[in-house]
């Protein structure tokens, strides 16, 4: 009777307890429980999708396109990557104008729960100052940051560039391009 009880809590407690560890706790109890034997460790959340360890994002906003891949650092909910983004006359606080700007970008992400991550990093785009002057082009360095939320593989969010705009129809400024963007994430790895 004592056998018979030990191996009804041994199987419903299979998927918790591994047969090695059943053994260690009963003593010698033998048992020849499939259900022990074919209990497989449940798969990691990092392992799928939008949390794998490589990302590829694809951003999309008001005439903004934009494509990355970032790295998770181990297990933890940091990653750091690069990508390149492209947009035509956003929205911005520059005295002069800053038409069609497309650039490189390095950033580290944080994600700390599953419906939320941000984005941080260093940002040098080259554009034009002039809509109908396509030798009017300057140079912009600054920070770029994103905060979204979102579910499963799709994110909302604003997104913000801030820093030097330099060209020679208005020379050296500082200022603001900011929207909003819809991102998917594509995840993969352990």
């Amino acid at each position: 009777m004592r056998r018979l009880l030990f191996s009804i809590l041994i199987t419903c407690a299979a998927p918790a307890a591994t047969t090695a560890h059943a053994q260690e706790l009963h003593g010698t109890l033998q048992t020849a429980n499939p259900v022990v034997a074919t209990a497989a460790p449940t798969e990691s959340r990092s392992a799928r999708g939008v949390d794998g360890r490589n990302q590829v994002t694809l951003e999309a906003g008001v005439l903004e396109l934009g494509v990355s891949y970032a790295r998770r650092l181990g297990e933890s909910p940091f990653s750091v990557g690069a990508g390149v983004w492209g947009a035509w006359e956003p929205p911005s606080t520059f005295d002069g104008n800053v038409f069609e700007p497309a650039g490189l970008q390095v950033f580290a992400r944080y994600r700390p729960v599953e419906w939320f991550h941000t984005d941080v990093g260093l940002t040098a785009a080259r554009y034009q100052s002039a809509d109908d002057c396509s030798e009017c082009t300057g140079t912009l360095a600054g920070v770029r940051a994103a905060a979204l939320v979102g579910h499963r593989m799709v994110f909302v969010g604003p997104e913000v560039t801030a820093g030097w705009a330099d060209d020679e129809l208005n020379g050296s400024r500082f200022g603001l391009l900011y929207g909003a963007q819809v991102r998917v994430v594509i995840g993969w790895g352990n």
